[in-house]
Protein backbone atom coordinates (compact mmCIF):
# COMPACT_ATOMS: atom_id res chain seq x y z
CA UNK A 1 0.00 0.00 0.00
CA UNK A 2 1.15 3.42 -1.03
CA UNK A 3 1.65 6.35 1.42
CA UNK A 4 1.09 9.92 -0.24
CA UNK A 5 2.04 12.79 1.51
CA UNK A 6 -0.46 15.22 2.07
CA UNK A 7 0.69 19.10 1.15
CA UNK A 8 0.21 21.65 3.83
CA UNK A 9 -2.79 24.06 3.33
CA UNK A 10 -1.87 27.45 1.29
CA UNK A 11 -1.86 30.19 3.53
CA UNK A 12 -3.36 32.99 2.45
CA UNK A 13 -1.52 36.32 2.90
CA UNK A 14 -3.77 38.89 5.68
CA UNK A 15 -5.12 41.57 4.83
CA UNK A 16 -3.15 44.55 6.71
CA UNK A 17 -5.87 46.24 6.38
CA UNK A 18 -7.98 43.96 8.78
CA UNK A 19 -5.73 45.03 11.29
CA UNK A 20 -5.87 48.70 11.13
CA UNK A 21 -7.25 50.97 14.19
CA UNK A 22 -9.21 53.83 13.59
CA UNK A 23 -5.82 56.39 14.80
CA UNK A 24 -4.22 54.30 12.37
CA UNK A 25 -6.88 55.09 9.57
CA UNK A 26 -7.30 58.70 10.61
CA UNK A 27 -2.97 59.04 10.33
CA UNK A 28 -3.06 57.11 6.65
CA UNK A 29 -5.55 58.98 5.66
CA UNK A 30 -3.52 62.29 7.18
CA UNK A 31 -0.08 61.69 5.57
CA UNK A 32 -1.85 60.81 2.48
CA UNK A 33 -3.67 64.55 2.44
CA UNK A 34 -0.41 65.39 3.45
CA UNK A 35 1.33 64.29 0.55
CA UNK A 36 -0.43 66.30 -1.94
CA UNK A 37 0.36 69.78 -0.30
CA UNK A 38 3.79 68.36 -0.54
CA UNK A 39 3.94 67.94 -4.41
CA UNK A 40 2.58 71.46 -5.03
CA UNK A 41 5.04 72.85 -2.41
CA UNK A 42 7.56 71.29 -4.54
CA UNK A 43 6.65 72.77 -7.94
CA UNK A 44 6.16 76.56 -6.43
CA UNK A 45 8.84 76.48 -4.48
CA UNK A 46 11.25 75.08 -7.22
CA UNK A 47 9.87 77.39 -9.91
CA UNK A 48 10.40 80.78 -6.96
CA UNK A 49 14.32 79.24 -6.67
CA UNK A 50 14.46 79.38 -10.20
CA UNK A 51 13.89 82.95 -10.09
CA UNK A 52 16.97 83.42 -7.86
CA UNK A 53 14.90 83.15 -4.24
CA UNK A 54 17.45 80.68 -2.45
CA UNK A 55 15.36 80.50 0.63
CA UNK A 56 12.78 78.82 -2.00
CA UNK A 57 15.12 76.49 -3.19
CA UNK A 58 15.96 75.42 0.15
CA UNK A 59 12.27 75.08 1.11
CA UNK A 60 11.29 73.13 -1.89
CA UNK A 61 14.25 70.44 -1.27
CA UNK A 62 12.94 70.00 2.40
CA UNK A 63 9.53 69.71 1.07
CA UNK A 64 11.07 67.00 -1.30
CA UNK A 65 12.80 65.36 1.29
CA UNK A 66 9.42 64.86 3.34
CA UNK A 67 7.70 64.37 0.46
CA UNK A 68 10.22 61.20 -0.34
CA UNK A 69 9.56 59.97 3.31
CA UNK A 70 6.35 59.94 3.19
CA UNK A 71 5.82 57.95 0.17
CA UNK A 72 8.10 55.56 1.92
CA UNK A 73 5.63 55.19 4.16
CA UNK A 74 3.26 55.15 2.46
CA UNK A 75 4.30 52.78 -0.36
CA UNK A 76 6.14 50.22 2.05
CA UNK A 77 5.00 50.72 5.81
CA UNK A 78 7.04 51.09 8.52
CA UNK A 79 8.18 53.86 11.08
CA UNK A 80 4.38 52.72 12.68
CA UNK A 81 2.26 52.04 9.73
CA UNK A 82 1.75 49.23 8.54
CA UNK A 83 2.29 47.69 4.84
CA UNK A 84 -0.26 48.88 2.65
CA UNK A 85 -3.75 47.16 2.11
CA UNK A 86 -4.25 45.00 -1.05
CA UNK A 87 -6.64 48.19 -2.57
CA UNK A 88 -3.71 50.36 -2.04
CA UNK A 89 -0.86 48.01 -3.45
CA UNK A 90 -3.21 47.74 -6.77
CA UNK A 91 -3.50 51.55 -7.83
CA UNK A 92 0.35 51.71 -5.97
CA UNK A 93 1.45 48.81 -8.58
CA UNK A 94 -0.86 48.16 -11.34
CA UNK A 95 -0.94 50.10 -14.61
CA UNK A 96 -4.53 52.09 -14.81
CA UNK A 97 -7.12 51.74 -17.08
CA UNK A 98 -5.37 54.64 -19.35
CA UNK A 99 -2.29 52.44 -19.73
CA UNK A 100 -0.48 55.26 -17.52
CA UNK A 101 1.97 53.56 -14.50
CA UNK A 102 0.91 53.01 -11.41
CA UNK A 103 1.19 55.43 -9.14
CA UNK A 104 4.28 54.19 -7.43
CA UNK A 105 5.75 54.72 -10.39
CA UNK A 106 4.75 57.65 -10.97
CA UNK A 107 5.79 59.55 -8.10
CA UNK A 108 8.65 58.14 -8.26
CA UNK A 109 9.41 59.87 -11.54
CA UNK A 110 7.88 63.29 -10.26
CA UNK A 111 10.51 62.88 -7.56
CA UNK A 112 13.46 62.33 -10.04
CA UNK A 113 12.31 65.33 -12.02
CA UNK A 114 12.16 67.31 -8.75
CA UNK A 115 15.60 66.09 -8.01
CA UNK A 116 16.81 67.56 -11.32
CA UNK A 117 14.60 70.50 -11.33
CA UNK A 118 16.43 71.60 -7.87
CA UNK A 119 20.06 71.00 -9.51
CA UNK A 120 22.42 74.01 -9.32
CA UNK A 121 23.38 73.79 -13.43
CA UNK A 122 20.61 75.71 -15.02
CA UNK A 123 21.04 74.31 -18.35
CA UNK A 124 19.76 70.60 -16.52
CA UNK A 125 17.20 72.17 -13.68
CA UNK A 126 14.94 74.07 -16.47
CA UNK A 127 13.91 71.32 -18.98
CA UNK A 128 13.19 69.23 -16.40
CA UNK A 129 11.30 71.83 -14.36
CA UNK A 130 9.13 72.69 -17.11
CA UNK A 131 8.35 68.63 -16.92
CA UNK A 132 7.64 69.01 -13.41
CA UNK A 133 5.21 71.57 -13.95
CA UNK A 134 3.59 69.81 -16.23
CA UNK A 135 2.73 67.27 -13.87
CA UNK A 136 1.77 69.15 -10.91
CA UNK A 137 -1.78 68.90 -11.52
CA UNK A 138 -1.62 65.06 -12.74
CA UNK A 139 -0.04 64.45 -9.04
CA UNK A 140 -2.19 66.11 -7.47
CA UNK A 141 -5.07 63.94 -8.74
CA UNK A 142 -3.51 60.81 -8.58
CA UNK A 143 -2.22 61.78 -5.04
CA UNK A 144 -6.41 62.88 -4.10
CA UNK A 145 -7.24 59.35 -5.51
CA UNK A 146 -4.67 57.59 -3.15
CA UNK A 147 -6.05 59.57 0.11
CA UNK A 148 -10.27 58.52 -1.66
CA UNK A 149 -8.75 54.72 -1.41
CA UNK A 150 -7.72 55.51 1.93
CA UNK A 151 -10.78 57.54 3.27
CA UNK A 152 -13.35 54.52 1.53
CA UNK A 153 -11.16 51.56 3.11
CA UNK A 154 -11.33 53.38 6.75
CA UNK A 155 -15.05 53.94 6.66
CA UNK A 156 -15.37 50.30 5.19
CA UNK A 157 -13.97 49.16 8.08
CA UNK A 158 -15.24 51.06 10.70
CA UNK A 159 -18.69 49.58 8.99
CA UNK A 160 -17.24 46.37 9.56
CA UNK A 161 -16.10 46.75 13.03
CA UNK A 162 -19.30 48.22 13.92
CA UNK A 163 -20.84 44.68 12.63
CA UNK A 164 -18.80 42.74 14.62
CA UNK A 165 -19.48 44.39 17.47
CA UNK A 166 -23.22 44.49 16.93
CA UNK A 167 -23.18 40.58 16.73
CA UNK A 168 -20.94 40.33 19.85
CA UNK A 169 -23.68 42.54 21.73
CA UNK A 170 -26.28 40.36 20.25
CA UNK A 171 -24.97 37.02 21.19
CA UNK A 172 -24.34 38.69 24.97
CA UNK A 173 -27.89 39.87 25.30
CA UNK A 174 -29.39 36.35 24.12
CA UNK A 175 -26.97 34.77 26.70
CA UNK A 176 -28.14 37.02 29.67
CA UNK A 177 -31.67 36.56 28.72
CA UNK A 178 -31.25 32.59 28.80
CA UNK A 179 -29.13 33.06 31.79
CA UNK A 180 -32.02 35.16 33.85
CA UNK A 181 -34.54 32.85 32.03
CA UNK A 182 -32.56 30.07 33.95
CA UNK A 183 -32.33 32.03 37.00
CA UNK A 184 -36.01 32.29 37.35
CA UNK A 185 -36.93 28.67 37.14
CA UNK A 186 -34.17 28.31 39.95
CA UNK A 187 -35.83 30.92 42.34
CA UNK A 188 -39.18 29.20 41.79
CA UNK A 189 -37.15 25.78 42.48
CA UNK A 190 -35.70 27.08 45.43
CA UNK A 191 -38.62 28.89 46.71
CA UNK A 192 -40.48 25.09 46.56
CA UNK A 193 -37.26 23.52 48.40
CA UNK A 194 -38.42 25.95 51.37
CA UNK A 195 -35.44 26.50 53.76
CA UNK A 196 -32.92 24.17 52.53
CA UNK A 197 -33.42 26.02 48.46
CA UNK A 198 -32.77 29.09 50.97
CA UNK A 199 -29.24 30.08 50.21
CA UNK A 200 -29.69 28.91 46.97
CA UNK A 201 -32.62 31.47 45.51
CA UNK A 202 -30.33 34.20 47.36
CA UNK A 203 -27.72 33.03 44.26
CA UNK A 204 -30.40 32.67 41.93
CA UNK A 205 -31.64 36.19 42.69
CA UNK A 206 -28.04 37.49 42.18
CA UNK A 207 -28.12 36.09 38.89
CA UNK A 208 -31.00 37.67 37.77
CA UNK A 209 -29.35 41.28 39.00
CA UNK A 210 -26.07 40.19 36.76
CA UNK A 211 -28.42 39.36 33.79
CA UNK A 212 -30.19 42.61 33.80
CA UNK A 213 -27.39 44.22 34.18
CA UNK A 214 -25.74 42.60 31.42
CA UNK A 215 -28.53 43.43 29.03
CA UNK A 216 -28.35 47.30 30.34
CA UNK A 217 -24.69 47.26 29.46
CA UNK A 218 -25.12 46.12 26.13
CA UNK A 219 -27.77 48.55 25.03
CA UNK A 220 -25.21 51.18 25.90
CA UNK A 221 -22.71 50.09 24.07
CA UNK A 222 -24.94 50.21 21.15
CA UNK A 223 -25.92 53.64 21.83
Amino acid sequence: MMVTSRQPPAMVPADPSRTIGPELWSTLINLAGRQRMLSQRVVLMALLGDRGDAAARGAAQDALQQFVAAHGRLSRGGDGLPPPPPAVQQVLAGARPDGSDGADAAVRAFIALAEQSLRTEVALARPALGQLVERATPMLALLNKLTQVYESLAREAVGQAQQRQARLIGRIERIASEARLISLNARIVAARAGAQGREFGVVASRLVEVSAEIEALSREAMR
